[in-house]
């Protein structure tokens, strides 16, 4: 099994390609995306990632034969992928394999960083994991990664994009149906919504 790091690492995806649609995509650049970019992003995605879970709720609450409460949070889903202050576009992600991520726009809603498959424990690299946790929860995700490309620990990271325009569409076609009186159906595209999900997983330290 993986060893997670403690952190949720969602500013660390700056570092391995996300940049905002107004900054060009240079390594200068990158190493200079303040701290507010990085709230901005993580405020997307949290929304994100609360539009994605009140789906599944409501998905749940059809099965429980509560139509009612499946509406309601339909409808909390729809607004809070709805248009606000922040533009979306401007946290779009795209894959390592960019066809992948072509069709529509992806936003970030979650991302997890793991030691690689073939991590072998020593001491060393052992403090260096604390390290580098103790570095990620202070913000100094690049002496992060240092601590442990030093130590020889491999790390990979998996980031979760949703489509954007999609996951909308299907929200308001879910709404439609629910309205309808369809529920089945309205389940059906909920849970196509969160199949189109996109799971992109790159190695950021490759010791092999």
């Amino acid at each position: 099994m993986k060893r997670i790091l403690t952190v949720t690492a969602l500013s660390l995806a700056m570092l391995s390609g996300f940049v905002s649609a107004n900054t060009p995509a240079t390594s200068a650049s990158q190493a200079a995306i303040s701290a507010q970019q990085i709230q901005e992003l993580s405020k997307i995605a949290t929304q994100g990632f609360d539009a994605m879970r009140t789906m599944q709720y409501a998905r749940l609450a059809v099965f429980n034969a509560n139509p009612e409460l499946a509406t309601k949070l339909t409808e909390q889903a729809a607004k809070l992928l709805a248009a606000d202050a922040s533009d979306w576009k401007n946290f779009v992600k795209h894959a390592k394999d960019p066809a992948l991520t072509k069709n529509d726009d992806y936003i970030l809603i979650d991302s997890s960083i793991a030691i690689a498959e073939n991590y072998v424990a020593t001491a060393e690299k052992e403090t260096a994991i604390e390290k580098a946790n103790e570095k990620m929860k202070n913000g100094d995700q690049k002496g992060a990664l240092e601590a442990l490309h030093l130590a020889g620990v491999g790390v990979n990271e998996t980031q979760y994009l949703m489509p954007l325009n999609q996951t909308r569409q299907a929200v308001s076609k879910a709404q439609e149906l629910l309205k309808a009186g369809k529920y089945y159906e309205a389940n059906i595209v909920l849970r196509d919504a969160e199949l189109a999900i996109v799971v992109d997983s790159e190695t950021l330290i490759d010791v092999n």
